[in-house]
């Protein structure tokens, strides 16, 4: 049975970007993420709680100290929340210079407006 969800935008679009990525459909995405939350937080031995305190800024993260499953989750995170007004600025200023802002659809290094790809060394 299919229901409909309502989600923000920025979550569509993190949903999108990582279909694409991993060569899934916006609803395969979405079952997956779900799963894997799911799963996290049904796992006593994950440290959901810990992980959750540091996605929130609240405690400390030592990346080397999480296994792998919460580095992935720590990652997957980052890459869901919403950019600070400075990352906004960082990423303005690298694309009006034309360094790499990056990568396009072939896993290649994508500049900015100012230049195309600097030349070989």
């Amino acid at each position: 049975m299919s229901s409909a969800v309502k989600l923000s935008d920025n979550t569509i679009a993190a949903l999108r970007d990582a279909a694409l990525v991993h060569s899934r459909s916006m609803s395969g995405q979405a079952e997956y993420w779900i799963k894997l939350g799911r799963a996290v937080e049904r796992d006593p031995s994950f440290g959901y709680a810990r992980l959750e305190r540091a996605l929130r800024g609240l405690e400390p993260v030592v990346i080397d100290s999480l296994n792998e499953r919460e580095q992935e989750e720590l990652i997957l995170g980052m890459a869901r929340a919403p950019a600070t007004p400075q990352e906004d600025d960082f990423w303005r200023d690298r694309r009006e210079r034309g360094v790499g802002v990056g990568l396009d659809d072939s896993d290649n290094l994508a500049y900015g407006a100012r230049s195309a790809k600097p030349a070989a060394r």
